[in-house]
């Protein structure tokens, strides 16, 4: 079986530590990287879109929309996860609209992140 290759985007390290961590702890996962900024995961995404999107919305340089909408024009298969702090509708809305299938806030568990991709995974 392949593996799901999975880009992580979070600015904050704690953050990005648990769900690197999280990743790297199932075996049907590929992480294939893991950055801070909305430039470096553009630069990513244009080498090679992952099969899964893990992005915060709310980047040092920038929104996470942006890379969302990037990322779904280069590979229509893209999943895309939203793992933020920001629970309103316009962040909601806006990100579906960017591309985004699955939306959840960052005080969810690490396991409910590893759950959320498996099912973005089988549809």
């Amino acid at each position: 079986m392949d593996k799901t290759s999975i880009l992580i985007v979070e600015d904050e390290p704690e953050f990005l530590r648990v769900y690197c961590d999280a990743i790297a702890a199932e075996p049907s996962f590929d992480l294939v990287g893991a950055v801070g900024t909305l430039g470096a995961a553009l630069a990513l995404a244009e080498k090679a879109v992952p099969d899964v999107l893990v992005v915060d919305l709310g980047l040092p340089d920038g929104s996470g929309t942006e890379l969302i909408r990037r990322a779904c024009r280069l590979r229509s298969d893209c999943d895309v996860l939203v793992v933020t702090v920001f629970g309103d509708d316009k962040h909601v809305l806006d990100a579906i609209a960017a591309g985004a299938t699955g939306y959840i806030l960052k005080d969810s568990p690490a396991s409910e992140l590893v759950r959320c991709i498996r099912e973005l995974r089988a549809g």
